[in-house]
């Protein structure tokens, strides 16, 4: 049977609510999610707010200065393992043995035993330094232990003291007479006989 004019409309006012209650339906949908997003980011920059910077860290060190044989070495603060404050001037005077070193590498680990003999045969006449670049703490710790280094120990967590001293490669040493002046820089990993010849070389008058 034939529909009426006023059953058509009936059918186009119902096609109609259809359409619009669907368009509401998505429309909530969307403001929903979006809040749900809205909401997200909030969290995740809260939560990114709570990460700690590493310039903030009591370990953080400064470098002023950006080292180059024969010219004065960049004026240095670091913390030392055991908490304390060292900058190089403080051994002004006496020269330095600055040796980069890391748990994560393996040259470095190496070359340790052999810093740590000559640093004993040189009885206090040159200061040693080991600087842990970027590291885990807990691991450099463990490190020391096992391999009974005795010398001075600071922490680089963010590289600023390697970067000053033009660190390319690890493990690097660099050679600082008593005034201050940088006499040599070492890429790559040195023997006991090697070490004591850079500082026969570098630091006798």
């Amino acid at each position: 049977m034939a529909r009426s004019a006023n059953d058509t409309k009936k059918e186009a006012a119902r096609q109609e609510g259809r359409i619009a209650a669907a368009k509401r339906q998505k429309r909530k949908s969307w403001l929903k999610w979006g809040a749900i997003g809205a909401v997200g980011v909030v969290v995740l920059v809260g939560l990114i707010s709570l990460i700690p910077d590493p310039a903030d860290s009591p370990d953080a060190a400064t470098a002023v200065g950006t080292a180059a044989v024969g010219a004065p070495a960049p004026a240095v603060n670091m913390v030392a393992f055991n908490g304390d404050p060292v900058t190089l001037a403080q051994f002004e005077g006496t020269p330095i043995v600055l040796n980069f070193w890391a748990t994560w590498c393996p040259f470095c680990v190496a070359e340790m035993p052999d810093f740590e003999t000559v640093n004993q045969a040189a009885d206090g006449q040159v200061q040693f330094i080991g600087v842990n670049l970027q590291d885990d703490a807990g691991a450099a710790d463990d490190l020391i232990g096992d391999t009974g280094v005795t010398y001075l120990l600071t922490r680089d967590p963010q590289g600023v003291v390697y970067t000053a001293f033009g660190g390319v490669a690890m493990p690097t040493t660099v050679f600082i007479g008593a005034d201050g002046v940088v006499d040599e820089i070492v890429t790559g990993a040195l023997t006991e006989g090697q070490l004591s010849n850079k500082i026969v070389q570098n630091f006798s008058s």
